[in-house]
């Protein structure tokens, strides 16, 4: 399904529990529910831990026009209908990445990481929404193993790894990981991107998410946000572009989706994660991760 000249109607699920009815209006193209499943408070308000942030970050006073990283990521997935969108982004695109990072793309079907490895030893059979940070601090701890190893199903989140599993995924942890603060917040992650450092964000979704702009790409632009229902998603920026004053971010609904499953998010709503007045507050969290080399 390309979404391109297409007026598009998003319901977009927040799932506590992989077996909730869906709710809201389906899509007209193809009666479709895409599901979301990052636990938090459903509003705009940016949070952070200010006692874990990254600092001292130098901001590039040559940052290019844009720049891509996409080309470092495993195939757009689809987390079906299930909650798991955290490890999915964090998981399955950025440990990917990581991993893709180590090995120069020259063996990338070992690279591949499981989101259910995190996400099912996180929920323990109870399919509801997980948080971002639980899910880094769990990979910081034990790893993540390939998806080869420990395949995804968006049926059950109940099957757990073997211990031989686990003894894998002990080659792919995190070091550590750090919350940004807000502030400066466009240029510090262009400057993080062009240093192959994605980032990982949790985002409030209006019914404005997955519209097509004046550029003909699938985008989230500036608006008045209604904040009525509880909805968030995670999901990775991985480029940006000052054509499209846009953040390129990877989503976990299928290639059918968006740009090949890749979304625009207005630089708008990172400039505005402080400002108490703005009326596009989306933008709720973000993190970047370090790999354990």
């Amino acid at each position: 399904m390309k979404m391109k000249n297409t007026f598009l109607w998003l319901v977009i699920l927040f799932a506590t529990s992989c077996q909730d009815e869906p709710i809201g209006l389906p899509s007209p193209i193809d009666d479709k529910i895409f599901f979301t499943g990052l636990d938090c408070t459903g509003s705009g308000e940016y949070s952070f831990n200010p006692d874990n942030l990254l600092e001292d970050l130098i901001i590039s006073d040559s940052l290019p026009e844009s720049y891509d990283l996409s080309n470092l990521l495993p195939p757009v997935g689809n987390q079906g209908q299930q909650g798991s969108c955290t490890s999915w982004a964090v998981s399955y695109y950025m440990k990917s990445l990581q991993e893709n990072l180590k090995t120069e793309l020259q063996d990338t079907s070992s690279v591949i990481m499981s989101p259910s490895f995190t996400y099912n030893q996180i929920t323990q059979g109870n399919c509801e929404g997980t948080g971002i940070s639980e899910t880094l601090d769990f990979i910081k701890e034990k790893g993540v193993c390939s998806i080869q190893e420990f395949p995804y199903s968006d049926g059950s989140c109940s099957i757990q790894p073997a211990d031989s599993v686990m003894k894998l995924a002990e080659n792919a942890k995190i070091s550590d990981y750090k919350n940004l603060s807000g502030n400066n917040m466009v240029l510090e992650m262009k400057t993080l991107i062009t240093e192959q450092t994605p980032i990982i964000i949790g985002a409030y979704l209006s019914a404005e998410f997955g519209k097509l702009d004046e550029f003909d790409v699938i985008a989230y632009r500036d608006h008045k946000v209604d904040y009525s229902s509880n909805r968030c998603h995670a999901m990775l920026v991985v480029g940006y572009s000052d054509t499209y004053n846009a953040f390129k971010v990877v989503n976990s609904w299928g290639s059918d989706w968006g740009n090949d499953g890749f979304i625009w998010i207005d630089y708008k709503a990172f400039e505005n994660v402080l400002d108490e007045n703005a009326e596009f507050k989306v933008i709720n969290q973000a993190y970047i991760a370090y790999d354990l080399k």
